[in-house]
């Protein structure tokens, strides 16, 4: 979604980024960012989860209103876990390393008043690989001061699994031990399960003075396919029994939200505030609140502070460790999946962006220059000491960017 704004000050531009989307290739320079961002999740049982995400993006109008861009992410991921969801289990951590890449490219068209852009993405690992096709829209209504928009896109992808073609119930699924013959043609110790995700947002934006920007939308998502973690084994009942993990094929997921962003310019400073409510098919609700403030300590030198909350129920088939091991599954599905338990998280941080633009860009190379760190901490509340990854209690991420326009 984009948000184009009438003569304002720089400092309400920067405001209502969030409500930008593609770029109007008319009016933006070339843009190439790079950013590495470490996350981990230590453990009070093992070495726990380390992931490092490096990102290259790259952003280019070629004239007429076309813009082009492309990029690269990717996840290095190594750490241990357990591969048994249980009270008896959840000490015996399985070591595992994962490499994950994607690779996507866009294509925009921006007019005056309107725009449309398209992207191709696609993501691959060992055991998973990810197709997904993703169209934007927007309007500007009513001399730009509101901005409609519309998104569409769906997922094509593939997950490797343990080939359970023999098994005579749910109880007797084995879960996938390695990724060694995934994809492979003819393997006959693995299968390929298909997910398709279909996700819809609108949106609409609201200048309503030269200092507020609001929004409001809301997505709908559909899942159909495999979902489950084919590695995962849950403890169920009391003959001890290690099924692989299984949940439904099919999930609907529903989600409303309202932004809002206002601009201090007598302090050189502004705050974004989101709300969001959700729930879906699996009977999962939360409720989620962000807050971030900008402020200028210098013409080049940018402090941004960060607030997060969120706090939902768990899926209805969920159980803790102990549960599952006493009274069973419910019905014929169960999670060891911390998403789907009841629970809540916070995050604060902050980001320090150093900002070079030169006095006259006609006489330097570079339009503007931005280095930032950031250091945010996130902490999770479990409802039980029997809950999925009680043992990794709270994460660390840290981030290091830097971009140029040209």
């Amino acid at each position: 979604m984009r948000l184009q704004l009438r003569r304002l000050s720089p400092l309400l531009l920067a405001v209502a980024a969030w409500a930008a989307g593609p770029a109007r290739a008319a009016d933006n320079p070339t843009e190439a960012s790079a950013r590495v961002t470490y996350f981990q999740e230590p453990s009070t049982l093992n070495r726990g989860i380390k992931v490092v995400h490096p990102q290259v993006d790259v952003s280019a109008p070629v004239g007429g209103g076309v813009g082009v861009a492309a990029g690269w992410e990717a996840d290095a991921v190594t750490g241990a876990t357990p591969a048994v969801f249980g009270v008896d289990a959840i000490t015996h951590a399985t070591d595992f390393s994962d490499f994950r890449q994607q690779a996507h490219g866009a294509l925009s068209y921006d007019r005056a008043e309107s725009g449309i852009a398209a992207s191709y993405a696609y993501g691959w690992e060992h055991d998973y690989r990810s197709h997904s096709l993703s169209v934007t829209t927007h309007d500007d209504l009513y001399d730009h001061n509101f901005t409609l928009a519309l998104s569409y896109t769906h997922n094509w992808d593939s997950v490797c699994d343990a080939n359970n073609a023999g098994a005579a119930s749910p109880l007797e699924l084995r879960a996938l031990t390695s990724s060694q013959h995934c994809f492979s043609a003819g393997a006959p110790d693995v299968v390929t399960h298909r997910l398709n995700i279909d996700a819809l947002e609108p949106s609409l934006s609201w200048t309503m003075t030269p200092r507020l920007v609001v929004q409001g939308g809301g997505t709908i998502q559909l899942l159909d396919g495999f979902q489950s973690n084919p590695y995962r084994r849950v403890l169920v009942g009391s003959q001890q029994r290690q099924p692989q993990e299984h949940e439904p094929t099919y999930r609907q997921r529903y989600a409303v939200f309202a932004r809002a962003a206002y601009a201090f310019p007598q302090w050189r400073a502004s705050a974004l505030a989101m709300g969001r409510l959700y729930q879906d098919s699996w009977a999962l609700q939360a409720v989620t609140a962000d807050l971030q403030v900008n402020k200028y300590l210098a013409e080049w030198v940018l402090l941004t502070v960060r607030g997060h909350y969120h706090i939902q129920s768990g899926a209805s088939f969920y159980r803790d460790g102990l549960d599952y091991r006493l009274k069973g599954p419910v019905g014929l599905y169960w999670t060891g999946d911390r998403e789907l338990s009841p629970m809540s998280n916070y995050l604060i941080g902050g980001r320090l962006a150093f900002l070079r633009r030169p006095q006259q860009e006609r006489s330097s190379w570079f339009a503007e220059m931005e280095a930032d760190v950031k250091y945010e901490l996130l902490r999770y509340q479990l409802d039980s000491v029997n809950a999925p990854n009680a043992d990794r209690p709270y994460a660390h991420i840290l981030q290091a960017a830097f971009a140029l326009k040209f």
